[in-house]
């Protein structure tokens, strides 16, 4: 028997090498990430309230940050309460009241009474709503991730400015120097249209319309900055607007008829 032959029944006789069986790896589904797992939750007008009661609630609380949808939904449900309020308290000024106050057989006092106490709840309701908006104002800040009062200071300072300009020309009346004086109160105006009116119009502008940060920066967390929230203050602030738009012109309808 040759070598080669040799070599063909070694290899046909040798046992088959076990060739190692792998077991498939079972395969993992991925874990859906939170943010598509946890959606906002519907707005309510529960949601409003509370938004509501905490701008009163941080009146005094200059500190942290608010969302738009916070500056929105306060400056919303504001003015609904106030133009009610509002609109009661413009009853008493009307002659119906009055027509109706004699055949009641109300004293002079007492429709005097009725007047004054209108007419201080109406402008109270005009200033008091100041102050919990001008707060929400500086949180707007700070959830920009600015300073409040390093924005206040351009407006502050120009103010100053027109203010020491226009005791000036009041006191040039005394010399009736008419044409200074004239001068004087149209370099205060213009003064006023460009500098106090620019920065103050910019600060509203940020405030009011550009997202703050996603987010924590050094002023905390704000609630409210998911997309969806940022979409309802959107049309937050259209019904804000169209709003006053309407009640602007239910007004001057009113005085002109």
């Amino acid at each position: 028997m040759t070598a080669e032959t040799q070599k063909i029944t070694k290899t046909a006789t040798a046992a088959p090498k076990k060739r190692a069986v792998r077991t498939p790896k079972p395969k993992t589904t991925p874990k859906p990430e939170l943010s598509s797992v946890t959606t906002p939750a519907p707005l309510t007008a529960d949601t409003l309230i509370k938004v509501w009661f905490d701008g009163w609630k941080k009146t005094l609380h200059l500190q942290g940050r608010s969302s738009r949808f916070e500056l929105w939904a306060f400056m919303l449900l504001n003015s609904l309460i106030t133009v009610v309020i509002e609109l009661k308290c413009a009853y008493y000024f009307t002659p119906r009241f009055l027509r109706q106050a004699n055949a009641a057989g109300y004293s002079l006092d007492k429709i005097d009474h009725y007047i004054t106490t209108a007419e201080i709840v109406f402008y109270l309701c005009i200033s008091i709503p100041l102050f919990p908006i001008g707060s929400l104002l500086v949180r707007r800040m700070h959830d920009l991730g600015k300073l409040a009062w390093q924005n206040c200071l351009e407006p502050i300072f120009m103010g100053t400015v027109v203010l020491s300009m226009l005791l000036l020309a009041l006191n040039e009346l005394n010399d009736t120097d008419y044409a200074y004086t004239a001068l004087m109160l149209s370099i205060c105006f213009v003064t006023m249209l460009y500098s106090v009116g620019f920065y103050s119009l910019k600060f509203l502008i940020q405030t009011m319309f550009y997202r703050g940060d996603t987010q924590a920066n050094e002023y905390g967390q704000a609630l409210y900055k998911t997309d969806t929230d940022e979409n309802r203050a959107l049309n937050l602030s259209c019904f804000y607007f169209l709003f006053i738009l309407t009640i602007g012109v239910l007004y001057l309808a009113t005085a002109l008829i």
